[in-house]
């Protein structure tokens, strides 16, 4: 059993280090797609989501390989019972690792959140444009004399007949 739990404690240190590294690439992944929605930069945003969702798919296997092992020692799959199998290690390491780890997912959390807001502001202008475009863009109203509203038609007169 000894064996077996110094194999699931290495098991998990590793995979803790993984995320890690993962969720720091994420953070920088995160900063160049804020750049690229603000510049419209399609192709990059395209990329970018792509090797996101490579970094998600590795990180959430690593956090199913978390709970099954943690399953199999009996502990609950969170913070408490990871610490718990760690019981009666020195952990300061680990401890050290995994509060890193937290700190970085929760910067993840906020830039993806900025990052959310960010496009749906382009989204919106980008449909503000095409409503322009294609002539359907709501015309501002204003009140008449009788206290009802309507349209503020406006426009250039190029000519008469």
């Amino acid at each position: 059993m000894s064996a077996n739990i110094e194999k699931a404690r290495d098991i998990i240190s590793n995979d803790i280090k993984g995320d890690i590294q993962d969720s720091s690439e994420m953070i920088s992944l995160l900063s160049n797609e804020k750049k690229a929605l603000e510049t419209r930069d399609i192709e990059t945003v395209q990329a970018l989501s792509k090797r996101k969702i490579e970094i998600t798919d590795e990180m959430t296997k690593r956090a199913n390989k978390r709970s099954e092992i943690l399953k199999i020692f009996g502990h609950s799959n969170d913070e408490p019972g990871v610490f718990a199998l760690f019981e009666g290690t020195p952990r300061k390491e680990f401890e050290q690792s995994w509060l890193q780890l937290k700190d970085q997912l929760s910067q993840c959390q906020v830039a993806n959140s900025v990052n959310s807001k960010v496009a749906s502001r382009t989204k919106q202008s980008l449909q503000h444009l095409l409503k322009i475009v294609q002539g359907k863009s709501e015309k501002p109203k204003v009140y008449n004399p009788l206290g009802s509203t309507s349209a503020i038609i406006t426009g250039n007169l190029i000519g008469e007949a």
